[in-house]
């Protein structure tokens, strides 16, 4: 280089160049892009037309999405020497690149800005640049020319984030990522992340000091299981969906046919309809969409873990939560109800002035823990579904907010549940003895029985997927391990999560039981001659049906 330099001096010298005459004064390179590229010394203007370094530097970071795909591995080299020539105060014109250079990188480089919706910049037009290097035009080779493991354009698998930068928004232009290009960032990242398995898949967050998976990438599951996960979801809550539109609008038609203990079914039928719609909302926005976020820092969109980052992720929450969970506490009242109505012989009339009670412990409890939820922040997507809940990420979480509450409110309605059992099983053989049985009602007790009995296999099998997942989520995720989850597990766990809207739908459409609330009252006026009138199933009437009945049966 220094020997071509010497003879263009030269032969400017012998052949009387006038520009020979203008001195071109050089600076240093104080543009971060062009950094150790092999010299340090530039000149204005440019082959662009800049005058200070500050504009050249302002053009060429709206190639750095370019540089970072690595379409070519001298592009930046290239820019540079374009954007930033190499100067010499003995040469006038700028040192360029060469023409075979510039020729080379257009090749690599074009057909990904022609996929983006871009043309080659005008201003890079080859043929500007001198064809080669000699003593009349001196340009710059660049480095080795391209090496053959880059993979041509056309087999190229890019990855189509569908985020736009900040905002859980979808955009028409995708990003794209070369499978050979890591950022400095990228390195610290999977340093931090290579106690996982796939490490390169995952970005550490030094907000949370966590690794958070990419949106797209496949760590746990395949994009087959995802899929199928997706199919199944849309079948399961459509099927739910109907369900509970038919309970609900039959309630509005016959309203009056419903007290407690019905009425109960008919809020269980609101929670699983608006559960339903929460799935429906994730299928129709989009996994990206809906479980995704645009990280600044390594400017890639992570699946959302530990944040508030997506509203529409918060939205999906809050309602998958909230209503899932004040279904559970419905249910717990209904097994309360069943055991106060068919064990104790409670009327629905005296029921009924316990309603607000009821309302106001099954909304504010999933309330208070939804609320506390979303200020600790620790909202997070599943990989498989793409859908936003609580502990899907982070195992203390699930305990918490998922477990712990769903064991606590099974336990108790189980309780209820076998009190009630006990109290039908020691009434019964003195309902025996009286004759005279309003066999309706008890056909009514025994079918919402049945489906307080049937809510708990559904119960069993979520809490258990979400145990099973507690146990086993280290050993998933352990570097190098071989483990993976059981797919079907957690398609079980979406199915039963579901089958209850279902079953609503199901048991109400096979129940035609007219409205009762009072059984004979032949038998209250027999028993309890100074009570005529009153119904039987009455908490205030319980302690004198006893009597009585140890009284016949004495006399006998």
């Amino acid at each position: 280089m220094l020997f071509l330099l010497m003879l263009t001096i030269l032969s400017d010298v012998a052949y009387g160049n006038p520009d020979l005459e203008i001195t071109r004064t050089c600076e240093p390179i104080r543009i971060k892009t062009c950094s150790n590229i092999g010299y340090n010394v530039t000149g204005m203007p440019n082959f662009v037309g800049h005058d200070i370094q500050r504009d050249a530097d302002l053009q060429l970071q709206t190639f750095t999405p370019l540089i970072q795909y690595g379409c070519s591995s001298r592009l930046r080299f290239f820019l540079c020497s374009v954007y930033a020539p190499m100067c010499t105060e003995k040469v006038p014109q700028p040192i360029g690149p060469c023409r075979p250079l510039c020729e080379s990188v257009q090749g690599l480089c074009e057909p990904v800005l022609l996929e983006f919706g871009f043309k080659w910049p005008s201003a890079l037009n080859c043929s500007q640049f001198p064809p080669v290097n000699n003593e009349k035009h001196m340009c710059m080779e660049g480095p080795q020319h391209e090496d053959q493991k880059h993979i041509p354009f056309r087999d190229r698998r890019p990855q189509r984030t569908g985020i736009q930068r900040g905002s859980g928004n979808s955009v028409s232009r995708p990003r794209y990522h070369h499978p050979n290009t890591v950022s400095p960032s990228r390195t610290i990242s999977r340093s931090k992340c290579k106690h996982l398995r796939l490490p390169d898949r995952y970005f550490y967050i030094n907000n949370t000091k966590r690794c958070a998976p990419a949106c797209r990438a496949d760590v746990l599951y395949s994009k087959e299981n995802k899929q199928f996960a997706e199919v199944w979801i849309a079948v399961w809550s459509c099927l739910c969906f109907v369900s509970t539109v038919f309970t609900i609008g039959k309630s509005f038609f016959k309203n009056e046919n419903f007290r407690y203990p019905e009425k109960i079914i008919i809020m269980l039928s609101w929670c699983y309809f608006i559960y339903s719609i929460a799935f429906f909302m994730r299928l129709i926005g989009g996994r990206e969409d809906m479980a995704c976020h645009w990280d600044p820092h390594y400017d890639e969109p992570l699946l959302i873990q530990g944040g508030l980052d997506n509203i529409n992720c918060t939205v999906i929450f809050t309602l998958l939560y909230f209503f899932g969970m004040a279904s559970f506490i419905w249910w717990v009242i209904l097994t309360l109800n069943w055991f106060l109505t068919a064990g104790l012989g409670w009327n629905s009339e005296y029921l009924e002035g316990f309603g607000s009670y009821f309302h106001v412990v099954a909304w504010l409890l999933p309330a208070l823990k939804t609320i506390a939820i979303l200020v600790l922040q620790v909202v997070d997507a599943d990989e498989l579904t793409g859908i936003c809940y609580v502990g899907n990420q982070d195992s203390q979480s699930l305990v918490r907010f998922v477990i712990i509450p769903s064991i606590t409110y099974f336990s108790v309605g189980m309780i209820f549940l076998l009190a009630g059992l006990i109290a039908i099983i020691r009434n019964k053989k003195y309902r025996s003895k009286i004759g005279n049985r309003d066999d309706k009602w008890e056909m009514l007790m025994f079918r919402i029985g049945i489906f307080a009995i049937l809510y708990t296999a559904p119960s069993i099998s979520v809490i258990g997927a979400n145990i099973y997942e507690f146990i086993a989520r280290e050993a998933w995720l352990a570097t190098n391990s071989t483990v993976r989850p059981n797919v079907e597990i957690f398609t079980l766990k979406i199915f039963m999560s579901l089958v209850v809207g279902i079953t609503t739908g199901v048991w109400l459409y096979t129940s035609n039981t007219p409205q009762f609330t009072r059984v004979n009252l032949n038998l209250s006026s027999k028993l309890c001659p100074q009570q005529r009138g009153v119904p039987l199933y009455n908490p205030q009437n319980h302690v004198l049906l006893l009597n009585g009945l140890r009284h016949k049966m004495t006399i006998v």
